[in-house]
């Protein structure tokens, strides 16, 4: 069990992880879809593929988070923050999946 001070300070990391990369999915959508110039440069399939990649960053906790919240006896909050860790999020989701399924056994 995580103590309540910890909690509060992975909330604030967590939180500020998701706006960063919720930022940068505007900017890349801005910049793809509207008259931004944010990585104009770029090629446009691979401009697509970040902003499909920032989408899957973005979901992944959102839905670990939905999760947690709908189980009668919800797991630590942890998970959302192991989930909302841009790059390794894939990781944490699978090992979230892993021990809810344990928890059930």
């Amino acid at each position: 069990m995580v103590s309540d001070e910890t909690a509060r300070a992975l909330w604030g990391w967590t939180l500020s992880e998701l706006a960063a990369v919720a930022a940068l999915f505007v900017f890349v959508a801005a910049g793809l879809f509207g008259d931004g110039s944010f990585l104009a440069s770029t090629s446009r399939p691979l401009r697509l593929a970040l902003l499909a990649f920032l989408g899957v960053e973005l979901a992944i906790p959102v839905l670990i988070y939905l999760d947690i919240r709908r189980l009668p006896d919800p797991p630590d909050e942890i998970w959302v923050h192991a989930a909302a860790m841009p790059v390794v999020n894939v990781f944490g989701a699978l090992a979230y999946l892993e021990r809810r399924k344990r928890r059930r056994q």
